[in-house]
């Protein structure tokens, strides 16, 4: 029995042995022909001479930034008024918007984790109060807030 177990291991393990060598030496007929091109390299001053060709006087390194700004003219701020919905479910949501739906009134809602704000913004502070007033009857919270911007 030990020398039938010995026998077949050995005849699996010289055919494995054969199928390596066969598999591992393989033979290359076809000699492919790679063309390489010499890259010439660029002249040391190279550089140099493309910037003495350009227009720009003043040149930065690249992490700083060249800006030509014309600062005679100074904008006006512009004062914006936002009215805030805070501390809403869906179900408040689903009440305001309908209401500034019927009054033709655009608004933006932002979602952040489990808090909805809802934003109106107005240009007079005489709307903004207005739209207060009109949820004021709903017990909803409401902040006014003044915000400018530069245009």
């Amino acid at each position: 029995m030990k020398y039938i177990f010995f026998s077949i291991f050995f005849l699996i393990f010289t055919g494995l042995i054969i199928t390596y060598i066969n598999i591992s030496n393989v033979d290359i007929k076809e000699k492919k022909e790679v063309q390489t091109q010499k890259i010439e390299k660029p002249e040391e001053n190279s550089i140099v001479k493309l910037l003495a060709n350009t227009k720009v006087k003043n040149i930065f390194p690249a992490k700083e930034l060249y800006l030509k700004m014309d600062l005679t003219y100074i904008p006006k701020p512009k004062i914006l008024y936002q009215v805030i919905f805070t501390k809403l479910d869906k179900y408040k949501l689903f009440g305001i918007e309908q209401i500034l739906n019927l009054n033709n009134i655009k608004y933006s809602i932002i979602k952040s984790q489990n808090n909805l704000k809802l934003f109106i913004n107005f240009d007079k502070k005489s709307q903004a109060i207005q739209i207060k007033h009109l949820f004021k009857e709903y017990n909803f919270n409401i902040e006014l807030k003044k915000v400018t911007k530069i245009q």
